[in-house]
């Protein structure tokens, strides 16, 4: 049986530290970059981006905490975050000002009087200097005529405020960071430099020679950072009088002081590397799903080579690799109120992917794999995520070790099949079959190429999801949208036509009343019409707001290492990468399913009621149509159980909305469709009027490809049956499906075995992804009622896991709300 070893005293230590310190808002960041765009209004594109991160790496505080091994960080104190104020700044002054970032219900941040004075004395500067404050003048104008439509959230906040985080979901490519370094890198990008001047920098060589520029920049600025922290911790070392201690911080001085410039030597220097690069992409003002890719492909060479040569013991690389993950989990990023309520937490999104198959196609599995696994499992850690890759000879002792540690730690690691996501990559030509088997997984739940692909999977962040429930809401009611309270958000998040008194506008296309419509085949026309329409409407307003990004914000330090940037001289905005794509993905899966399959039953084979009566009821939320919604709960057929008749829907919605989202292009290449939520599902239901599957208006939509919570009631092996009705391959964006299980269902290796065989079938039956969470809904009720005693519960919610305690109050309901499910 699969057990975990125990932790060093030191690694106990700092997990302490990490749960027991609340976190905090460092300015350090934001004062520098403040006064640099202050002092340099000259500079514009990529060259001010480059000497802007070049300035934060001289200037921002490093500091070097009791016991570190692997040290950087964003901020001056442990466990702050930073403030990002080049992609939005309105919810920066509101927040600061009420004083409402540090009182939420959810990822409260400390300030102090000082700082807090600083931010609000500046921030009117980034209003219209920010690319939030800037990105409505470059939406396409027809948006103005669909805005608040409850399908896309572009326009939904009216004339400003839109795509308040970056463009995120991304991995570089960290075997150039790791085996090649920053020195070699610096030294191209001035050769290249030099060719250009020689031959002349003619026509559109000028961007070339500007990026090569911007490129040789920021490779200072990493270099520059690293050796203020060598040169700290010479200082230490000088004054150290443990010599335990003294040694350990001379061998980091060492480290410190040649990894990042040269090649990586051993272990502790590929995992110094790593984190440092990772951090100053967070620093260059993209922490928004930054993964690490295939972390054990990475690391295992320099493990395997300091084991045999004796440089290093299991335990003592076991250690380091704790420590790394706890240097993953101190970093989070500051977030608006409503953007945090889809993903709560203080969760930074920084996956990592481990197992799956090499360029041949053979198990890729080694040892750090394992040791991925034990720290996850004795760490007990939301962050940083984990997905393991599953294919056919998947080692039996690799699938134990990941299910008994997914039991610990709330679902870490996912379930990814790499039977399917691998032809995924490769349809429509994205990408080429050693790319595709060298696939990993970012931010939640997406497949990109691991370092040669720029998928920009979160679209444009806040705005990447779609509510495919609402599609289905236009389409009865002639592209009407009734949008109820959207209770618990700032005024600013709310519709100006909230509420349901008065008719709206027309927000989608005319495609008439459920009560004028004669059969089933109407109401997909109108529904199929309203998706294809604002599938339409979502990309095109990506793709504006790339347009606008990728002058304001390029980003040459993730681009110095991506495949094909070097090579192409392009930033990775700009389409430099080897490969291009981007996501959208929809919500509610469920709901439509169920919706669409309710009215056939209910209003044309059934005759339950009459197309007007099932209007009149959403209408008015079934209040005076109990009776209706009773029957649809609790006797009407639904998704997840199995049904033909109920699941050809979910198949026949996910075709229809795979099919456009897939047809789309953009700047840099195809669109990719996927279906996965973070908490949206929660949110979009507050924003979404009661649905024909017996849904009361503002409750949560279901959650990925899940059947709606409690409508399953038939077991597990039948939520699959349903779910595999939906072609995955035709989400190369991604798929996640959620499923809860009562811990007595799979107890010991009996359990163990029980559910790779469930989630072998899946992926036999062509599912895509699968994430389990082994606890009781008296668990977690029992955490509600008394959170200190729950403190260190992790729990799955969507494409990342998080304590259960830190969960807002409708994101634990609707985790308490889902199927428990047993075998």
């Amino acid at each position: 049986m699969y057990k975990l070893d125990p932790v060093t005293p030191r690694v106990a230590a700092m997990r302490e530290r990490y749960r027991s310190t609340k976190p905090e808002i460092c300015t350090a960041r934001y004062r520098l970059v403040t006064e640099f765009y202050m002092a340099h209004p000259e500079l514009e594109g990529i060259l001010k981006r480059a000497l802007n991160f070049k300035n934060i790496c001289e200037n921002i505080p490093v500091r070097i905490d009791d016991g570190e091994i692997i040290v950087g960080g964003q901020s001056g104190k442990y466990r702050a975050t930073a403030i990002y104020p080049e992609n939005s700044a309105i919810w920066i002054k509101e927040e600061i000002e009420s004083r409402m970032v540090s009182t939420r219900d959810i990822d409260p941040y400390i300030i102090s009087e000082e700082d807090r004075d600083y931010v609000l004395k500046t921030i009117d500067f980034w209003l219209t200097e920010c690319l939030s404050g800037k990105i409505m003048s470059y939406m396409p104008a027809y948006l103005k005529d669909h805005a608040v439509n409850g399908v896309t959230m572009y326009g939904l906040f009216g004339a400003g405020h839109q795509c308040g985080s970056p463009v995120g979901h991304f991995t570089g490519n960290h075997w150039t960071a790791t085996n090649v370094g920053f020195g070699a890198i610096k030294s191209e990008a001035e050769a290249k430099m030099r060719e250009l001047e020689e031959r002349g920098i003619f026509g559109e060589s000028i961007d070339q020679y500007n990026f090569y520029r911007a490129v040789s920049i920021v490779c200072e600025g990493m270099l520059t950072l690293t050796k203020r922290y060598a040169r700290l911790a010479e200082e230490k070392a000088a004054a150290e009088t443990d010599p335990k201690r003294k040694q350990e911080l001379v061998k980091m001085a060492d480290a410190l002081n040649w990894c990042m410039e040269k090649p990586c030597r051993t272990f502790h220097e590929a995992l110094q590397t790593l984190y440092m690069y990772q951090n100053c992409m967070c620093l260059d003002a993209t922490m928004h799903g930054i993964s690490y890719g295939r972390l054990d492909q990475y690391l295992a060479p320099f493990y395997e080579a300091d084991i045999a040569a004796g440089r290093i013991t299991h335990e003592e690389a076991q250690e380091l690799l704790d420590l790394f993950y706890l240097k993953v989990a101190e970093m989070n990023k500051l977030w608006s109120y409503g953007a945090t309520k889809s993903g709560p937490g203080y969760t930074s999104g920084q996956l990592m992917t481990l197992g799956g198959v090499d360029k041949y196609g053979r198990d890729a599995s080694n040892d750090v794999t394992y040791m991925m696994l034990q720290s996850a499992g004795r760490l007990v850690l939301h962050d940083p995520p984990q997905a393991l890759r599953i294919h056919k000879a998947t080692p039996e002792k690799l699938w134990e070790a990941a299910i008994e540690t997914t039991k610990i730690s709330g679902g870490v690691p996912t379930f990814e099949n790499d039977d399917v996501i691998i032809p995924a990559l490769m349809a429509r030509g994205r990408l080429p079959l050693e790319s595709a088997r060298n696939y990993c997984l970012i931010g939640c739940v997406e497949p990109s190429g691991c370092g040669d692909e720029w998928p920009a999977c979160g679209g444009s962040g806040t705005e990447s999801y779609m509510n495919l429930a609402n599609a289905v809401l236009l389409g009865i009611s002639d592209g009407h949208y009734n949008a109820p309270f959207m209770g618990g958000m700032p005024s600013r998040y709310k519709p100006s036509d909230a509420g349901r008194a008065q008719r709206p506008a027309r927000a989608g296309l005319p495609t008439g009343y459920l009560y004028e419509m004669e059969n089933i085949e109407q109401v997909l026309e109108a529904v199929k019409k309203q998706i294809e329409f604002f599938v339409k409407l979502h990309a095109s307003c990506t793709n504006a707001f790339e347009y606008l990004a990728r002058q304001l914000l390029p980003l040459p330090v993730v681009s110095c290492t991506i495949t094909g940037c070097m090579e192409s001289g392009k930033d990775v905005m700009f389409g430099g990468a080897r490969y291009n794509s981007t996501g959208i993905s929809g919500v509610g899966i469920g709901n439509v399913a169920d919706s669409l399959a309710m009215i056939e039953h209910l209003c044309f084979k059934a005759k339950k009621c009459t197309t007007h009566e099932l209007y009149d009821a959403l209408m008015n939320d079934w209040k005076g149509y109990e009776d209706l919604q009773r029957y649809i709960k609790s006797q009407a057929p639904h998704y997840g159980n199995a049904l033909k008749d109920v699941d050809k829907y979910a198949g026949w919605a996910a075709g229809v909305f795979a099919d456009a989202v897939n047809a789309c292009t953009g700047p840099r290449g195809k669109f990719s469709a996927g279906l996965y939520p973070v908490t949206t599902n929660v949110i979009f239901g507050q924003m979404t009027s009661a649905t024909p599957d017996g849904r009361s208006a503002g409750t949560p939509l279901a959650d990925g490809i899940s059947p709606v919570q409690q409508m399953d009631t038939t077991g597990p092996t039948a939520v699959l049956s349903s779910v595999s009705n939906i072609d995955q391959v035709k989400y190369p964006n991604g798929t996640l499906l959620n499923m809860k299980f009562h811990p007595t269902s799979l107890q010991g290796e009996e359990g163990d075995r029980k559910l790779s065989s469930l989630i072998q079938t899946y992926f036999d039956l062509g599912g895509m992804e699968m994430q389990i969470n082994v606890v009781s809904a008296e668990t977690l009720k029992n955490a509600q009622k008394k959170p200190e005693d729950y403190k260190n519960l992790v729990v799955r919610v969507a494409g990342f896991s998080t304590y259960f305690v830190e969960l807002h109050a409708d994101s634990q309901n609707d985790l308490i709300s889902r199927t428990e499910l047993a075998m």
